[in-house]
């Protein structure tokens, strides 16, 4: 595999066999309907012997009559290897040109797949059809999907640290679900919708905070980070309840001064 040839592989790698041999194999599907070379100079060299005068010898009468059918038989084996030669030429032509083809898909595929890799940073990379029996909603399953092949896990777990609890909605369980005390403050990814989500508590109840993986920064959240009640009703919309309760002060008497709490 030197020369024109350096760089391609070997064609008796492939199962249906080179250009080369195919061709050979026509070829000797559809034989020369013709004489055979051999059978051509037996009879052009018999009729010449016959139909010449005899010299007295007959070495030189059968050298005489044998000269032309000779020279002809040459002449046809000479053609017959020269198709030989050309089939097996064009042969691998087709073969160099049909094995670099091949190769330079190859390599492009191999390149197309490590820059995918390179990007998503995952060795291997999940489809949708992965995840869609455990799921059985396409929308749930490319969410999931995105979910490994990003390694929005690890991403999650350094923007939100331990508040972040992982996988809401779908077969994880209905959002209403997760609506308790105690998980306020956390963080879920909501296969249904692909977005990071955080249990809030209001005055009217609870409520989804939706947050930008790609843009969230920790310590501007902390700083934002709406304070406690100081009263029930503290920080609801509806103003009445936004009044803060009565104060009462009650006097201290003494016990001993029947005046003290007048």
């Amino acid at each position: 595999m030197n020369g024109i040839m350096s760089g391609i592989e070997d064609r008796e790698n492939y199962a249906t066999g080179s250009a080369r041999e195919q061709l050979e194999k026509i070829s000797e599907q559809y034989p020369d309907q013709g004489v055979s070379p051999l059978n051509q100079f037996l009879i052009q060299g018999g009729l010449s012997l016959m139909s010449q005068p005899s010299t007295g010898s007959l070495l030189g009468d059968i050298a005489t009559a044998a000269k032309q059918p000779t020279a002809q038989l040459l002449q046809d084996l000479s053609a017959r290897g020269q198709l030989k030669k050309k089939l097996a030429l064009e042969g691998a032509a087709i073969d160099i040109e049909q094995a670099g083809k091949e190769k330079l898909l190859q390599q492009r595929l191999d390149a197309q797949k490590k820059l995918a890799e390179m990007e998503l940073g995952e060795e291997g990379l999940f489809s949708t059809k992965d995840f869609f029996e455990e799921y059985g909603s396409k929308v749930q399953a490319e969410n999931r999907k995105d979910y490994e092949n990003l390694g929005l896990e690890s991403k999650a777990n350094e923007a939100f640290g331990q508040s972040y609890e992982g996988f809401i909605g779908g077969k994880h369980g209905r959002l209403s679900d997760y609506e308790k005390k105690g998980n306020i403050g956390k963080v879920y990814y909501d296969v249904t919708d692909g977005i990071f989500k955080r249990l809030r508590k209001t005055a009217e109840g609870y409520e989804y905070e939706p947050l930008d993986l790609s843009t969230f920064d920790s310590e501007a959240d902390k700083s934002k980070q709406i304070p406690k009640e100081k009263f029930p009703g503290e920080q609801s919309k509806t103003p009445g309840y936004r009044r803060p309760p009565k104060e009462f002060n009650i006097k201290e008497v003494d016990p001993f001064d029947p005046y003290s709490g007048a």
